[in-house]
């Protein structure tokens, strides 16, 4: 190999040593500006949708008690729920808006006095069934008639009616959409008045509490072996009105 050709090839090493230095450089100072925790800012904003109801949710507790026979007692609380359902369905509520949310057999115990160092075992003195069940209903004509009805029919405890929206999908979108608009325009205007430019959006973090619906306890005391119940219960006046359904967004950017 000449000298002419040994000059040229130790040119073109030497080239390559100083392209791949410098492209390492460039790569760790990358990747170092990557690793450093870049300069942000959070605004939030808040966006509010018009809800009106249109079901109404309660739910009715059947609970039975007494007896030393559980399943004496459970076809007693049955027939109780099933008179109960046959009244809503011939008031017209569908079969798939009456649910059983729980169903409990539970004993009942006495417990002896330790008069020594050793207490007596409890003893099984009877057992009680608790049988509770939801019921949704678009007729807000009919649902304080229903309140009513289901505690002449057997019912202990009726509570928890909550008016609400059964599809939620829209308003959601429209009061995000709303918050989202007003947090990137307060960016945005904190942006020029801080005289830095928008960078990347970091995060963001949706809280969506919705508001709270009025909601309406009503008990009667008692079932079908109570003086009460023996009574005709008022039909309840529920009027569904309208709420402000609110979603909050914070949203994090990076400034340049």
């Amino acid at each position: 190999m000449d000298w002419k050709n040994r000059d040229y090839l130790k040119i073109t090493i030497i080239g390559a040593l100083i392209i791949f230095a410098l492209s390492t450089i460039a790569f760790v100072y990358a990747y170092a500006r990557t690793m450093q925790p870049a300069s942000a800012f959070s605004v939030s904003g808040e966006g509010k949708a018009i809800m009106v109801p249109d079901i109404a949710k309660f739910t009715f507790t059947v609970l039975t008690q007494g007896g030393t026979d559980p399943v004496k007692l459970q076809k007693e609380n049955t027939t109780k729920v099933n008179t109960i359902i046959k009244y809503l369905e011939d008031e017209g509520v569908a079969k798939k808006d009456i649910k059983t949310e729980g169903y409990y057999l539970n004993p009942q115990y006495n417990y002896g006095i330790c008069r020594t160092e050793s207490c007596p075992p409890p003893k099984i003195t009877g057992y009680e069934v608790r049988n509770i069940t939801s019921v949704k209903t678009k007729d807000f004509d009919k649902a304080g008639k229903l309140l009513a009805g289901v505690t002449e029919k057997g019912a202990n405890e009726v509570s928890g009616l909550d008016l609400t929206v059964d599809d939620k999908t829209a308003i959601e979108n429209q009061a995000r959409e709303e918050a989202m608009q007003k947090a990137t325009t307060k960016a945005r205007s904190l942006a020029k008045a801080g005289g830095f430019r928008l960078g990347r959006l970091l995060s963001i973090d949706e809280y969506a509490p919705g508001s709270p619906i009025p909601m309406y306890g009503y008990g009667m005391g008692g079932g079908s072996d109570t003086i009460a119940s023996k009574e005709i219960a008022p039909a309840v006046d529920i009027q569904p009105g309208s709420q402000d359904y609110i979603v909050n967004v914070t949203l994090r950017y990076e400034i340049r």
